[in-house]
């Protein structure tokens, strides 16, 4: 591109235009998410309908659990089709924080940040902008990668000492596919027949990560003729309650309202309340109840218990 006068701006107005003048899209790519030498792999699906309706399905890669996170005109819901399952939020998602996978929250970004900074590789325009993740605020920063389209191709989430913990490879970005409203209704997710009656729990999943002088206590099991719940006990100045419980599918997808924040943090998506996190994952729904606790430190110790979970 040599001598081009293209820099940021140039860059952002014609990637706004896209994002603006188009009625709908779909977005399909690869997220991948580093933390404490393990990685997570997603297989993402977007669709998008204007001006507010949208439909992400994550899809864990070794695990093969699949969760959507679905907003339409009456709110939005995340749906864990292989437990029959969705929690209803009033929230204010995609809007609140940064969303990788959402071009207009990507154009957010740099529209909020006075000082990105641009550069151009191998006939690529790249972006560098600060980022907005309230419950994750390891991560500052975030580097994007656009075709001669203003495009995005590739975009990569940076924490402060710049090690790169979340990378999105976009596969296609689709104008032309026609969407409606159906797309978004919960009605229409395809759920889980083969139910079960009777949920066990194999294997107990302790956290990995505890707060400095937090210590594991007690384990109680409790079973009824359904089901069976794990109820772990840590004391100490960060004290918690992690309850295991093995999921009941219903017969019919079964809708929960939730006061909640809807969140997604590494491999846990789910409920965040100021002194409860609740969400489902591999057969299992968990809640994990602390009163001294920080949204960060709760969020730590839930992705602990899922790294035990998928390697055990």
């Amino acid at each position: 591109m040599g001598c081009s006068k293209t820099d940021s701006k140039t860059i952002i107005n014609k990637f706004k235009n896209v994002v603006e003048n188009e009625n709908y899209y779909t977005l399909t790519g690869q997220m991948d998410i580093v933390s404490n030498e393990e990685m997570y792999n997603y297989e993402v699906n977007v669709n998008y309908l204007k001006p507010d309706y949208y439909r992400v399905s994550l899809k864990n890669v070794q695990s093969n659990n699949e969760q959507i996170i679905l907003k339409n005109k009456n709110g939005t819901y995340v749906v864990t089709p292989s437990l029959n399952k969705s929690f209803k939020f009033q929230s204010e998602w995609p809007y609140n924080s940064s969303q990788i996978y959402i071009l207009s929250s990507l154009l957010k970004d740099l529209q909020s940040d006075d000082n990105v900074l641009y550069e151009e590789d191998n006939q690529k325009y790249i972006l560098s902008s600060t980022v907005n993740y309230p419950n994750n605020t390891n991560l500052l920063s975030q580097k994007i990668v656009f075709n001669d389209n203003y495009l995005p191709e590739k975009i990569s989430v940076y924490d402060k000492n710049g090690n790169e913990c979340i990378t999105l490879k976009i596969s296609k970005i689709d104008f032309k596919s026609k969407l409606d409203e159906k797309t978004f209704e919960v009605e229409n997710i395809s759920i889980n027949e083969n139910v079960d009656d009777k949920a066990k729990i194999d294997d107990v999943f302790y956290p990995m990560y505890l707060p400095m002088g937090t210590k594991f206590k007690n384990e109680e099991t409790i079973k009824t003729d359904e089901a069976e719940r794990v109820i772990l006990t840590f004391s100490g100045d960060k004290s918690f309650i992690l309850i295991e419980e093995a999921s009941l599918i219903p017969k019919e997808l079964e809708v929960t309202t939730t006061s909640g924040e809807l969140v997604f943090y590494e491999n846990i998506l789910g409920s965040l309340n100021e002194s409860s996190l609740n969400w489902s994952m591999d057969g299992r729904d968990y809640y994990l109840i602390a009163n001294n606790m920080t949204n960060d430190e709760m969020l730590k110790v839930a992705s602990s218990i899922s790294v035990v979970a998928l390697t055990k």
